[in-house]
């Protein structure tokens, strides 16, 4: 009887392989140098996978004696790059073939690269501290099995090969990944981690999954093969690291102090309470009975983005940090300028909303962001305007984790760390187009001018564009003058 995905065929197959002689494997590094890699027969051999990881490892600087862990150390390729590059590398493996490859690999080539067997996976190999060591790691990479459990189903490779490729853990090993690196503290406050992923449904989330755990992430490298296949370098990180975090149970408004007392860009300030919340145009923003209250000092300096690209991006934010906690996207609204609503039967209310402040004083400029976002409300009659709240799909418990993920996402947009290109705005802005487009569906076609016009899309200064048939094309500026038909203006 077959138990999993091999069965005792495979392995029978496996044993003949293991007979085959190991090849020799010329590989060049980013920088040029060509290394003879000894490659065993059921170890993953360096690829175009390879080189996209190691190039992306190069864009970080030189490693200056920082600890670096590899997974999935393979024929050990990138644990060499790593170490030429002045990392204090470790490598891990499942297959004990790949460990012993990387160690010989290493000794040929004159690096110290301690190497063990061991690494995250659906079943525990040994303690974490086998393959991850017992400190935390300033780097951490890994060349991430992409294929699906069904995609395996009439193999092609035994299970030793098969593991370099097949991703067979049911929670993902992406998440899981996560979950050992965060219960197990294997990354340094400052550390980061570069995955290697594939494009298809066990890597497309990668961020998102990364968020979930309370970690900043951002794609920062991209290979797209001739069919059409993507690989993609997500950087992971500890959100802020730098910053301060400052926690209140009730203050007047979040932003305000973000204003006055932040000091080093990410300093959040939060609260389950605000008692003087604004919105747009000075409006109070009704503070539910269980709520989030959250600002960020995003920039000290000039602005890099204009307001009204911030707030469209801070809402987003939003939608994704409810995606977390099961909200579904038909369920959601991203209404321009700054306002996420929820769908509830016939009509819409809002769940949350977005505020970005400035302030100068001499050469000195502040920009803060501020997100107000509703856990619960109490008195749901006589409001001035629709008002929704998550409690459908979240527990008053679960504030903390709420709190974690927006702040991880936040920094994913807008955090600024050396060796890291930022945020890929070409690409938001097409997601920010789309959505804004499919919450036409929930909120109706804005009205302007008494007419109904169509989502177009967005300016590079956040602006929303308009076009109707009749009338050409509207760029509007100020979301006073549109009327959606399932809210009241607010």
């Amino acid at each position: 009887m077959k138990d999993g995905i091999f069965d005792l065929s495979d392995s029978e197959a496996e044993i003949s392989r293991l007979e085959r002689p190991a090849s020799t494997r010329s590989w060049t590094t980013p920088d040029g140098a060509i290394l003879e890699l000894l490659v065993p027969a059921t170890v993953y051999p360096p690829r175009e996978d390879t080189d996209l990881l190691c190039r992306a490892l190069r864009s970080i600087g030189p490693g200056k004696g920082k600890r670096l862990l590899e997974i999935g150390c393979g024929s050990g390729a990138a644990s060499l790059y790593a170490s030429s590059l002045g990392y204090n590398t470790r490598a891990c493996d499942i297959n004990p073939y790949a460990v012993a490859a990387t160690r010989k690999n290493a000794a040929t080539w004159g690096f110290s690269i301690e190497t063990h067997e061991g690494g995250p996976g659906p079943f525990a190999d040994g303690e974490v501290a086998q393959w991850a060591g017992s400190s935390p790691h300033d780097m951490i990479i890994w060349n991430l099995p992409y294929l699906s459990h069904e995609a395996a189903q009439g193999g092609v490779l035994g299970p030793l090969e098969e593991a370099a490729l097949l991703d067979t853990d049911q929670i993902g090993l992406v998440s899981r990944l996560m979950r050992q690196v965060r219960e197990n503290q294997l990354l340094a406050k400052n550390g980061l981690m570069l995955l290697l992923v594939s494009g298809n449904e066990r890597g497309v989330d990668t961020e998102s999954k990364a968020n979930g755990n309370g970690f900043a992430a951002r794609c920062v490298a991209t290979h797209t093969f001739e069919d059409g296949e993507e690989l993609r370098v997500v950087a992971v990180w500890h959100p802020y690291a730098q910053a301060a975090v400052h926690a209140f149970e009730s203050i007047d408004s979040t932003n305000r102090l973000a204003l006055e007392e932040g000091t080093t860009e990410g300093d959040f300030f939060s609260a389950k309470q605000q008692t003087a919340g604004r919105g747009r145009r000075g409006r109070t923003w009704s503070s539910e009975a269980q709520s989030f209250a959250g600002s960020w000092l995003l920039r000290t300096g000039a602005p890099e983005l204009p307001p009204g690209l911030l707030q469209i991006i801070g809402g987003y934010a939003v939608m994704k940090a409810n995606q977390s906690i099961g909200v579904p996207d038909e369920a959601m609204a991203l209404k321009w300028p700054n306002d996420v609503f929820i769908r509830d039967g016939m009509s819409a209310g809002k769940v949350a909303g977005v505020l970005v402040e400035g302030r100068s004083k001499g050469a000195k400029a502040k920009i803060v962001i501020g997100i107000g976002a509703n856990f619960v409300q109490e008195n749901r009659e006589n409001r001035p305007f629709p008002i929704a709240d998550l409690s459908e799909w979240m527990h008053p418990e679960d504030a903390g984790t709420y709190t974690s993920v927006i702040h991880a996402i936040i920094a994913s947009y807008f955090e600024r760390r050396n060796g890291i290109k930022p945020t890929d705005l070409e690409n938001l802005i097409v997601n920010l187009e789309r959505a804004l487009k499919a919450s036409a569906q929930i909120l109706g076609e804005p009205i302007y001018r008494n007419i109904s016009w169509t989502i177009d899309g967005l300016t590079d200064d956040g602006n929303l564009r308009l076009v109707h048939p009749q009338h050409g094309t509207e760029i509007i500026a100020d979301g006073e003058d549109l009327i959606w038909p399932l809210t009241m203006k607010d």
